[in-house]
């Protein structure tokens, strides 16, 4: 490995950290409103745990069919100029 390859490897990892951290900070930043996210986001755990599992949360929700199976239940966010609005997105073999 010569040194011009030593210095595109360092700027490449360089940018793999900064990429990273930015991810990072683009999912905890929790916009002007930190006190109304933090109760949203403890209500959604409280409900989820209430209803026994996102799995029982889609079952009451939209009912299953019988041969339907939940493949995933991801906790989710979607962000408004209002402030951010907890949700659980699912999905199905059918739905």
């Amino acid at each position: 490995m010569n040194i011009a390859d030593k210095e595109n490897s360092k700027r490449d990892s360089r940018r793999e950290r900064s990429s990273f951290a930015n991810r990072i900070h683009e999912h905890v930043k929790l916009g002007p409103k930190f006190s109304e996210t933090l109760k949203s986001k403890l209500s959604l755990g409280a409900k989820i745990i209430q209803e026994g599992g996102r799995g029982n949360i889609f079952k009451h929700v939209f009912g299953m069919q019988e041969e339907e199976k939940l493949l995933k239940a991801s906790q989710c966010y979607l962000y408004t100029t209002a402030g951010p609005i907890a949700g659980i997105l699912f999905i199905s073999t059918v739905k």
